[in-house]
Parts: C-alpha cells; sequence; structure tokens
C-alpha cells in the first residue's frame, strides 16, 4: 500500500500537551476511501501536499492545518492526490486552555487555528524534511506558548480520570469525587472537550475494546461486553454503531489497514 505511516512518542518536556507524534505520506495514483474513528485526544495537524476530502458528515476539502477536534460519529475521507501530512496528537482539554479556544466545532467538523500563529509554524515546518526535525521544532513552539510550567486545572484533571477509570467506573462516581456540581463539570468539560462527558466516555470504551481485539484478534460478544463494562450485548452493538456505523462483527473482521492509519492506530 502506498498510504505510510510512522508514530513517535512525545518526549518527557513535551507529554503535558502531546500524546504522540504521526508522519503520514502518500505517494499513488489511486483512491483511498475510509473512515477515521473517534479517539479520545485532538489534533492539530499540518497538510503540507495534497489536502484530503472529508466525505462524510460534510463534504469539504480540509485545509492546510486545523485542529481536529473530538467527534461523537466516524468521519468518511478520501484522498486521491500525493500527501505529506504532519499530526500532533493531544490532550485536548490542555490543548483548549493555552489556546484559550472553545473545541465545540460551528458549521464545520474542524476548528481552525489562529492564523497569525500557526501559519508560519506551518509555512516552517513545510520547510523540514524529517518527522524529527518537525517534531524538535514543534517542541520549541509549544515551550513559547506554555509561558512557563503548565499546572492541570480541575477540567484537565476530570478529563484524565474519564480516560483512566472511565471504562469500569460509573460516570455519576467520577462527577462526584470531583467537589463541583454536575452542570459546571458538563459546561466546563464540553467546552474545553468538544464533547460531553457521556461522549468521552463512548469514544474511550470503543478504543479500548479496539485494542483488546488488536491483541488477540478474537471476537467475542460477551467478552466485550464485559471488558467495555456494558449492560448487554445490545447496548454494546448500539454504541459501536453510533460511532462507527459498523456493528462489532462486521468492524473488527474486515480490512483495518487504512483506517488504523487514519486514526492514529
Amino acid at each position: 500500500m502506498s498510504l505510510k505511516v510512522k508514530y513517535y512518542k512525545a518526549g518527557n518536556d513535551l507529554d503535558w500537551l502531546v500524546k504522540q507524534f504521526e508522519a503520514i505520506n502518500f505517494k499513488g495514483n489511486d483512491v483511498i476511501l475510509d473512515k477515521f474513528i473517534p479517539r479520545e485526544d485532538a489534533s492539530i495537524v499540518f497538510h503540507f501536499k495534497g489536502c484530503p476530502q472529508l466525505v462524510k458528515p460534510t463534504d469539504q476539502c480540509l485545509p492546510p492545518f486545523f485542529i481536529a477536534p473530538l467527534s461523537p460519529n466516524a468521519n468518511l475521507i478520501r484522498i486521491d492526490k500525493e500527501m505529506d501530512t504532519f499530526i500532533v496528537s493531544c490532550k485536548p482539554t490542555v490543548l483548549s486552555g493555552i489556546l484559550n479556544i472553545s473545541l465545540v466545532p460551528d458549521s464545520q467538523t474542524y476548528i481552525p487555528l489562529p492564523y497569525g500563529i500557526f501559519f508560519p509554524l506551518w509555512e516552517k515546518l513545510s520547510h523540514l524534511k524529517s518527522a524529527e526535525q518537525r517534531i524538535k521544532y514543534f517542541c520549541r513552539f509549544a515551550d513559547n506558548i506554555r509561558q512557563g510550567t503548565y499546572i492541570p486545572d480541575e477540567t484537565d484533571m476530570f478529563y484524565d480520570t474519564i480516560v483512566e477509570n472511565g471504562i469500569g467506573v460509573p460516570l455519576r462516581e467520577i462527577i462526584n469525587s470531583f467537589p463541583v456540581d454536575e452542570r459546571t463539570v458538563q459546561r466546563k468539560l464540553r467546552k474545553r472537550l468538544g464533547v460531553s462527558p457521556k461522549t468521552l466516555i463512548r469514544i474511550v470504551r470503543f478504543n479500548y475494546l479496539w485494542e483488546k481485539i488488536n491483541s488477540n484478534n478474537i471476537i467475542d460478544y460477551q467478552d466485550l461486553v464485559y471488558y467495555g463494562n456494558y449492560f448487554d450485548q445490545t447496548h454494546l452493538i448500539k454504541d459501536f454503531k453510533a460511532i462507527t456505523g459498523e456493528t462489532p462483527d462486521y468492524f473488527f473482521k474486515r480490512n483495518l489497514k487504512v483506517v488504523k492509519i487514519f486514526s492514529g492506530k
């Protein structure tokens, strides 16, 4: 396949913001059409060649740089030209906090980035030839916008708690563990995250089970219900179809090579 990807872990000096870096390259004359599956992070996406086409939920050409926020549903993406893409997967509440922006999309499925800050960054990165050089330069950029040591606030900690414990701990119990009322938690997290806490847990569960399937390649609905802490098989299938548009059985048995690349897996 002419679509290639390399993943790079963030160093200790950048793990306050970044989860991983991705370098995606496409060289070929064929057309690739598949899904991006929602993750629990938000990504800063830089396209230096051949911006992909978003087919669903809306038909639009993606811009050279933007934030891909958390989404409750899969997006269908098409690429048909040479592509050079650099992606920085970030902790969403930290990213929205340091940029002082909301991650709730308006009429588009992506979040525009402040042009005056990010166009010079995009331009500089476009002239660097290796992912390692781009990572090094982005690290310096992140240090500059951080303005000192980043101290996680209550919204960051609430997000972290859901990601770490949302599989086995009920949302109500997580909310009650914080000394604020539920409406305040819901409002703050939605602005900084882009989706509700309930949607975040749904995404966390899905990606957790995807990792489980990757490790043993066996699909057993009873196991999936148990590991994902679903009420029953109907609940499991409903959540999977809401996110992917497909049943677990169909999704996990089809060719997922492109889906994994699009979804940072």
